[in-house]
């Protein structure tokens, strides 16, 4: 058997996050497969890469029907890629875009191709998550149409051992608050400091090499260039979080629309390839993914799945989690990275989601795997890290993790993709 070959990232771009909502979010009237189209566009133009000599397009999105439906293909058709490169779409509920990373990276570890594009797309404006609570009539709800549950249609023996309020993601957190006594200031400071990172991050141009601008409409309906996300307030204070109710647990709940990640709209992808095709383009690397791994867990305990991915891919990689100096978590819910914080003994937020999360720019979940991959090697790049995590948690208990390391890559002169 050939020996496994190394992986590295060579660029990552990812639409502005838009607001998920009908009548606010700037990217109401932009279509998820045209999301996928502007970053399958602006990948292979950051990199000088010939659409023909990628392998394939690994592309996800959580409900894949509509303009959602094979989305790998469509979008690479629609992007003019030539009609000889494949296409795969993948899902794992919030987990897919990470995982369409993952399997781009264990194709070129397998020696099937030297240059993939994965990644994944999401709008939660077109198609959107209902707010579910301990009281609501599930059975109604399944006919509310245009919903990602109606359009689901679960199998009704699914909820003969399983209460289906129970797997929907913020009584989820309710229950992981519960489990880890987790008190409702804790989520609301965290909130607040995602908010503010990420506003920082905004304001200090952090995020402009990762954003491309797209084609938006503000509130008034006027077409404008979005090159920022939309849902960071620069205005949240931990009095305001306090007041908020908590939808998911009218009664003695803790869980509020500050601590939960925002419904959103938006696209991300990461190109990849293998480190000598890199070194042959002269292309400088971004980083090398270390470790991989998902995990599975209790689906009414959600959030928890990180713990055990992260757990997988620290194992496989031979480190602990004292040795990432970046780690990136997806704010799900505020209580996610607290969760991860308790379990691995980590003290200090300080280098967790130094730009902020997903309690601030939203979650749009088929894109948002890809984009903590990306974010996080840009960062890695900007503080000159060598090692960080990436990890994210999704739907029915299913948890992600990735590695990456920032080698010298000392090959010689580079060309000047950025």
């Amino acid at each position: 058997m050939p020996e496994l070959r190394e992986v590295v990232i060579v660029d990552a771009v990812r639409t502005p996050f838009g607001r998920g909502h009908k009548e606010k979010g700037y990217l109401r009237n932009l279509r998820s497969d045209d999301m996928g189209v502007l970053v399958l566009q602006e990948i292979v133009k950051r990199t000088g890469v010939d659409p023909a000599e990628i392998e394939e397009v690994i592309l996800g999105a959580v409900e894949q029907l509509g303009e959602q439906a094979h989305p790998a293909r469509n979008c690479l058709v629609l992007a003019h890629y030539p009609f000889e490169v494949a296409g795969l779409s993948v899902e794992r509920a919030c987990v897919t875009a990470m995982s369409a990373v993952h399997v781009a990276a264990l194709s070129i570890m397998a020696g099937l191709g030297d240059i993939y594009v994965a990644g994944g797309i999401d709008s939660m404006t077109h198609i959107t998550l209902p707010v579910v609570t301990m009281d609501t009539d599930f059975d109604e709800l399944l006919k509310e149409p245009g919903t990602m549950l109606s359009s689901m249609n679960p199998n009704p023996r699914m909820y003969e051992d399983l209460n289906p309020l129970e797997l929907v993601g913020g009584i989820t957190a309710e229950k992981l608050v519960q489990m880890f006594k987790i008190t409702r200031e804790e989520m609301d400071h965290w909130a607040v400091m995602s908010n503010l990172r990420a506003v920082a991050a905004q304001k200090a141009g952090k995020l402009k090499q990762e954003i491309m601008p797209v084609p938006a409409h503000d509130l008034e309906g006027k077409e404008f260039m979005l090159d920022f996300d939309q849902s960071p307030r620069a205005d949240t204070t931990y009095e305001k979080c306090a007041k908020l109710p908590t939808p998911f647990m009218p009664e003695g709940g803790t869980v509020t629309a500050a601590s939960s990640s925002g419904q959103a709209d938006g696209g991300a992808v990461c190109m990849l390839m293998s480190k000598e095709m890199a070194r042959k383009k002269g292309l400088k690397p971004f980083a090398t993914i270390r470790a991989m791994a998902v995990a599975g867990c209790d689906p009414t305990i959600m959030g928890w799945s990180v713990v055990p991915a992260t757990r997988k891919a620290l194992q496989r990689a031979g480190m602990t989690v004292d040795q990432m100096e970046v780690i990136e978590i997806n704010e799900a819910f505020a209580c996610v990275p607290i969760v991860f914080m308790k379990e691995f003994g980590v003290t200090s937020n300080e280098r967790i989601n130094v730009n902020g999360g997903a309690c601030a720019i939203g979650h749009p979940v088929g894109a948002t795997g890809a984009r903590l991959v990306g974010h996080l090697a840009y960062e890695m790049n900007r503080r000159q890290n060598r090692f960080g995590l990436a990890t994210i948690c999704g739907g029915y208990g299913q948890g992600g993790a990735t590695i990456l390391e920032r080698e010298d890559y000392n090959w010689g002169e580079y060309r000047k993709i950025r």
